[in-house]
């Protein structure tokens, strides 16, 4: 699976699609299916199968179906004027922007390429990592400066379960306790992992602590438990595509970064949050 995918998250879900394909049927072109005025075209079917689907006669109908109700429903909506409320109206904005977005992006990640020499240099570099699995227990908080305050108070000697218990946020681990071995490919970004995370796991001592590492999850104190070899060895065609998607997710992020960086250099970019509590 395309790691640029998992990064960037994307917002919309299937069935939304159905709410914005143009009602309008080319001239000389049979309609597929049609509510009332609204038709679906050969043309207009096809954008919407899901990739790696294949169209056939046995499964058209499931996909005209879905188009018939979700239209139905959206004609209703229109009827009861559900379009004209202002929320709806912004949600629906945010939405088109949020698709325009990831076109856009897939379109630049999709220039992203990883040679052979950087996957073999990775794995040169991360191989005895690949040979072990680790115990972690962690406090995950929102704030930052409430992970530094923690993270100094650890290192001046407080007991990390007991801070993990008071504050931690942590939905996984709850009120520090200890996590299962973790084998070094659970941070796999194409099933949602942080491999930074992984990386600053996997170099801890056992005893030792992190600094507060920022994750999709909050700000994370780590403290490794325990670190034990359970592979006598590993050959690289066995996480070849697991490097290849740490280093595929980690230029989407480094690309992104630097399209971010040069559109605010030719953009006046202003940000006033103390306004929305005015």
């Amino acid at each position: 699976m395309n790691s640029f995918k998992k990064f960037s998250c994307l917002l919309v879900a299937s069935c939304l699609a159905f709410l914005f394909v143009a009602n309008s049927c080319q001239k000389n072109e049979a309609a597929i299916a049609a509510v009332g005025n609204s038709k679906l075209t050969k043309k207009e079917i096809a954008v919407q199968v899901p990739a790696g689907v294949q169209l056939t006669k046995d499964n058209i109908n499931t996909l005209i179906d879905k188009w018939t109700n979700t239209e139905l429903l959206y004609q209703e909506a229109k009827r009861l004027k559900i379009d004209k409320n202002e929320t709806l109206t912004i949600q629906l904005k945010q939405v088109e922007k949020e698709m325009l977005v990831n076109k856009l992006l897939e379109k630049e990640m999709g220039k992203i390429t990883v040679s052979p020499q950087e996957i073999f240099d990775y794995f040169t570099k991360h191989k005895q990592d690949f040979l072990n699995e680790v115990k972690i227990a962690r406090i995950v908080v929102a704030d930052e400066s409430l992970a530094n305050r923690a993270l100094i108070e650890i290192r001046a000697g407080a007991d990390f379960t007991k801070i993990a218990q008071d504050i931690s946020q942590d939905r996984v681990l709850e009120k520090g306790t200890e996590s299962k071995y973790l084998s070094y490919e659970f941070g796999d970004p194409s099933s949602g992992g942080d491999p930074s995370l992984e990386e600053a796991i996997f170099a801890l001592n056992p005893g030792q602590v992190s600094d507060v590492i920022k994750s999709q999850e909050g700000f994370q104190i780590i403290k490794l438990i325990d670190k034990k070899l359970v592979k006598k060895d590993v050959a690289l065609t066995d996480v070849k595509d697991y490097i290849n998607s740490v280093l595929q997710y980690r230029k989407s992020r480094e690309m992104l970064d630097m399209i971010i960086n040069n559109l605010k250099a030719k953009t006046k970019v202003t940000e006033n949050p103390d306004a929305f509590f005015k």
